[in-house]
């Protein structure tokens, strides 16, 4: 008979591409979490570009108010709509605080291997980030800081 009929697959076997529901689902996820992360980054440019521009303020200044809304932001978007997640609480926005400055620090140390290890220009190191960050945090975002918590049997 065909493999690619209705029947159901015999017990402990799967069907055709149900097996790959759950790589479908991170993929989805991940996407979502990509149209957050252009939000973010748009609103953290934004107030940078504000704070100095319009504002007169110190350019530092401008990039850290404009990373602690964009995370504040990102935090509250993905923890509804990426993750799904129904309860939000100080320990996930803490971990999800060090997952993003962790991915900060994966930026730095990127941009720093290529411009000063290597001798290439910083724009390749940020292509580089831009890359491989948002990845770096989408795991450990969608693995540790919006993991529900082990559901206990009750005996």
């Amino acid at each position: 008979m065909n493999r690619n009929d209705d029947r159901p697959a015999p017990a402990g076997r799967t069907s055709g591409f149900s097996r790959f529901r759950p790589l479908r689902a991170h993929l989805i996820d991940f996407i979502k979490y990509g149209v957050v992360g252009v939000f973010g980054t748009a609103l953290q440019t934004g107030t940078l570009l504000l704070y100095v521009e319009k504002g007169g303020g110190d350019p530092l200044v401008g990039a850290a108010l404009g990373f602690i809304l964009s995370l504040l932001f990102s935090y509250a978007v993905n923890l509804r709509w990426t993750f799904k997640s129904s309860e939000g609480s100080l320990s996930v926005l803490l971990r999800y605080t060090i997952v993003s400055c962790a991915g900060l620090a994966l930026n730095l140390l990127i941009l720093y291997l290529f411009d000063r290890v290597l001798g290439w220009w910083y724009g390749y190191g940020q292509a580089a980030s831009i890359v491989l960050v948002p990845i770096h945090n989408f795991i450990w975002n969608k693995a540790w800081a919006f993991r529900s918590p082990p559901t206990r049997e009750v005996r």
